[in-house]
């Protein structure tokens, strides 16, 4: 397998030498294609090499088979994980936000590289906040840089782990706002050292 997957790149890289948009466009696609037919019956050598491959397409091909590809690669738990970290660096939301939010295949390392990534844009970050499992050194980082409205995401998504730290951080920025100090209270996780930083804005 090692050394037919070789082969098939070796020939694919001369090949992409000249080929046009097209060609890759609809190569990406059938290898895509191919790969989502039987995913969750290929072993992890196998992905790995739909990895590789489809990893040297994918700078050949535009916005909207980019968009394509984040879509349908995104609820796969095994995608091909460097493609899928490719997908959810680029700058398009449109492109990231697919598998920022979905796929299973990006690490804590990949999310935690992203969120530290100067931006203007929130929206990538509002994306990994809304992921329906998230640890404690994701949203760490997440709490660090995002916005309240980032922060209140984290603070309503029950699958979200936060640290101690994380929960401190929440608490002292309350700053007046009753809402929030509202939903920090309702998490049961909420160390019980932090809630009476809380309660004169609960009435407790």
């Amino acid at each position: 397998m090692a050394s037919a997957a070789q082969s098939l790149i070796a020939d694919l890289e001369t090949v992409l030498v000249q080929a046009p948009e097209s060609w890759s466009g609809t190569a990406l696609r059938r290898l895509n294609d191919l790969f989502l037919s039987s995913a969750e019956l290929y072993t992890t050598d196998q992905v790995a090499v739909f990895d590789d491959v489809m990893c040297r397409l994918i700078d050949k091909v535009g916005r909207p088979l980019l968009t394509e590809l984040s879509n349908k690669l995104a609820p796969i738990d095994n995608g091909p994980a460097q493609v899928v970290a490719n997908l959810a660096r680029h700058n398009d939301n449109a492109i990231c936000g697919p598998v920022l939010e979905k796929s299973k295949a990006l690490s804590d390392e990949a999310l935690i590289e992203i969120v530290e990534r100067p931006r203007r844009d929130q929206t990538p970050l509002m994306k990994i906040a809304a992921r329906a499992q998230l640890s404690e050194a994701v949203t760490d980082v997440l709490l660090k840089r995002g916005t309240l409205a980032i922060q209140r995401k984290i603070i309503d998504n029950a699958q979200a782990r936060v640290s101690e730290a994380g929960f401190a951080r929440l608490v002292t920025g309350v700053n007046g706002d009753k809402d929030m100090a509202t939903a920090i209270a309702a998490r049961d996780d909420l160390p019980a050292e932090l809630r009476p930083w809380l309660a004169p804005l609960l009435g407790e």
